[in-house]
């Protein structure tokens, strides 16, 4: 016999899995993939170069040739509304390797310039290439960014330890992406409670492999469905972050929420739901017996 205390973090209404999206560079196939994801009801993340906003260019890899065009910066706010914009450095530089002055250049330009498109504080941001090392999230840190995603696919449904190191599910092109969408959907397993599905990519690839139609595939068979929170990659940093604030009683009788927004939580092998709202001490239910 085990008893399990009444708190453990649950999405918001009580939910149990999560799914967000994340997408690079600011290409204007976005606007496409934006179109779908409003089909779709689903939120996404755009990791954005402030500083090469507008340019014009192809890319060569993959099956075939691409335009890779950003977005021109007076268009940022109107086509990103509805999602959220985050950094991806000021022009993609690998600023691995570099002193921390270059480090944070890179990084608070970029999020300065974005806040001024946006009218929001930007506090995400994606590693160009992936490449990350100690003084480019020292540099992220003093810049206030909150969350950093890598490119090192997990295959698996985790919330990071450490949101600055934030490894995604897997690309939009994984081989495993199918499979790992039915596990996801059909999951009830209490280890772990809660998941996290997380997608990444860059829209010029639907052009470069002619795979629009599987995406939207992807997404439809994604969408509606009432277990899921669909939200942005800030949403779901905002929300953890807000429940490692929350302040328990020793026994694990009654909690503060010191946060402005509510938090849900629950216990592994109870149904049982509490909404902890802000500012407030909330009695939490007797340990379930597991």
């Amino acid at each position: 016999m085990s008893l399990q205390m009444h708190d453990r973090l649950l999405w918001p209404g009580g939910r149990r899995k999560a799914f967000t999206l994340s997408y690079d560079d600011g290409v204007t196939q976005d606007i496409r993939f934006i179109e779908l994801l409003d089909k779709y009801k689903i939120k996404g993340t755009f990791n954005l170069n402030s500083g090469l906003l507008g340019q014009q260019g192809m890319i060569n890899i993959g099956k075939r040739p691409a335009a890779h065009n950003k977005v021109p910066a007076e268009d940022v706010k109107r086509i990103y509304s509805g999602h959220e914009a985050a950094s991806h450095g000021l022009y993609h530089s690998t600023i691995c390797n570099t002193d921390s002055a270059r480090c944070l250049n890179e990084v608070l330009n970029c999020r300065k310039e974005l806040e001024a498109l946006m009218g929001y504080p930007v506090t995400g941001f994606a590693y160009a290439f992936g490449a990350y090392d100690d003084t480019v999230i020292n540099a992220l840190k003093g810049c206030g960014v909150t969350y950093a995603r890598t490119i090192r696919a997990t295959h698996a449904f985790n919330i990071p330890e450490d949101f600055l190191v934030w490894d995604p599910t897997c690309h939009h092109d994984d081989p495993m992406l199918p499979e790992l969408t039915e596990k996801f959907l059909n999951d009830d397993s209490l280890f772990p409670m809660l998941k996290l599905f997380y997608v990444w990519g860059h829209c010029y690839e639907f052009d470069q492999n002619d795979n629009w139609d599987y995406i939207e595939s992807f997404l439809k068979k994604m969408s509606g469905h009432e277990s899921v929170w669909y939200a942005s990659n800030g949403e779901i940093e905002s929300y953890v972050s807000d429940y490692r604030r929350l302040v328990f009683s020793v026994d694990g009788r009654f909690v503060y929420n010191p946060a402005c927004t509510a938090v849900w939580v629950g216990a592994i092998g109870s149904d049982s739901v509490t909404e902890i709202r802000p500012g407030c001490v909330t009695a939490l239910p007797e340990p379930a017996v597991l």
